[in-house]
């Protein structure tokens, strides 16, 4: 006589459940290698790439707006009072602007510093206090 096959269920025992990662602990791992290594890029930024950038896109920033300014003096005869005026017509004759869309701010987070007196104007980004200095529209 043949005795039944037995199974782990019937001998009492419990299934023994695989073992697998969840979606969301795969996730999470991911999200923890990408702040690591977003941390360690910003730390290490070889050759000062990051810093050499954003002066990059400040002087680019600062000659369109030198660019716009010029432009103003050319329609208006006079000197904008401040960087918004290249936006928005300040009241005064012959202006065919916007000579400017938008007034970004440098790429520190900081205000352009406008100044101007009689037919001569100064853009400054004052970089970040970054060791290479100011950046100026007399610099270009």
């Amino acid at each position: 006589m043949k005795l039944p096959h037995s199974t782990p269920h019937a001998a009492g025992r419990t299934p023994h459940a695989k073992s697998a990662f969840t979606l969301l602990e795969i996730m999470l791992v991911i999200v923890i290698i990408g702040i690591v290594a977003a941390t360690a890029i910003s730390i290490i930024d070889p050759g000062g790439a990051t810093r050499d950038a954003r002066r990059t896109q400040a002087q680019v920033q600062i000659g369109q707006l030198a660019t716009a300014v010029q432009r103003f003096y050319m329609d208006t005869g006079r000197m904008p009072s401040n960087l918004e005026a290249l936006r928005t017509n300040p009241g005064v004759n012959n202006w065919k602007g916007p000579y400017a869309t938008r007034i970004n701010q440098d790429p520190w987070g900081e205000e352009y510093v406008f100044t101007s007196s009689g037919s001569s104007f100064e853009i400054r980004s004052n970089a970040g206090g970054t060791e290479g200095g100011p950046i100026s529209s007399n610099d270009l």
